[in-house]
């Protein structure tokens, strides 16, 4: 038998990293890329990204750049990384992000652009079009929610799958530039799912000390994948009385799937 892919390589625990790349142990060192366990070229750029603004501005005694989870995927990368490590090559799955509805592509800029003009990886050119782009979008916003048609607020218009920016009025549409409407369209019909999101993300946050049964039979909940099952089962039975708490949770979270998670601790 001959396995049909296979990555193997040494590696430094990324838990021995800060959330800037930099090593706990050598200051001034930052670790990036294959080295801490990843697998992937994006993944090894985000890492490069951040170790180099890191060691640049920690040259130049500044403050150093942190992505949060809820603010980039680099960040989910990067927090599971250096709180969890990895028991293989780690790649950055979208079911990794607890919020990952917010984390799109056509909101980037404003999810980072901050952050990135704040570490000095901006130019001041840049920031002025941001800026203006900024308020476009609150103008957009405001047109949206108190223009009406037919005595329904666009806002409310956006959110139906059979509506979009092309079934405006030109006279609406023609108040601000074609890509500004095509993000607020996104924004509202995005705006009911992401707040279910945020409401199971606050529910599971409360159940993450949940009991789980002894005994449990993880095959026999509906919806798990296989991987899943198998790292639980990997974890052995619980003695009676102890919790499943987030140390535990911490040591597989990075094999799992966000979706599988949820399954295991409503059950």
């Amino acid at each position: 038998m001959r396995p049909g892919y296979a990555v193997e390589y040494d590696y430094f625990p990324p838990t021995q990293l800060f959330q800037t790349l930099e090593t706990k142990l050598v200051s001034g060192l930052y670790f990036a890329g294959q080295v801490n366990g990843t697998s992937g070229y994006e993944e090894a750029a985000a890492q490069g990204l951040i170790a180099g603004a890191n060691a640049a501005l920690k040259v130049n005694g500044r403050l150093p750049l942190v992505v949060d989870r809820n603010e980039a995927y680099i960040g989910v990368l990067i927090d599971d990384l250096v709180t969890k490590g990895t028991e293989e090559p780690y790649r950055m799955f979208t079911s990794r992000a607890e919020g990952r509805l917010s984390l799109r592509q056509d909101n980037a800029d404003q999810r980072l652009t901050r952050l990135a003009f704040d570490a000095g990886l901006m130019v001041q050119s840049r920031w002025d079009r941001f800026q203006q782009k900024m308020g476009l979008l609150d103008q957009a916003r405001v047109v949206a929610t108190e223009t009406k048609i037919g005595g329904v607020p666009v806002a409310q218009l956006f959110k139906r799958p059979e509506f979009s920016v092309e079934d405006l009025p030109l006279d609406i549409v023609s108040l601000l530039p074609p890509e500004i409407w095509e993000i607020i369209e996104t924004d509202f019909k995005y705006e009911g799912y992401t707040a279910r999101q945020e409401l199971q993300n606050r529910q599971l946050q409360r159940r993450q000390n949940q009991p789980i049964p002894d005994g449990l039979d993880y095959s026999r909940i509906a919806g798990l994948r296989s991987e899943t099952r198998q790292n639980w089962r990997a974890l052995g039975p619980v003695p009676s009385g102890k919790r499943h708490g987030s140390a535990v949770l911490h040591r597989l979270i990075s094999r799992l799937y966000r979706s599988g998670l949820t399954r295991i601790i409503y059950i």
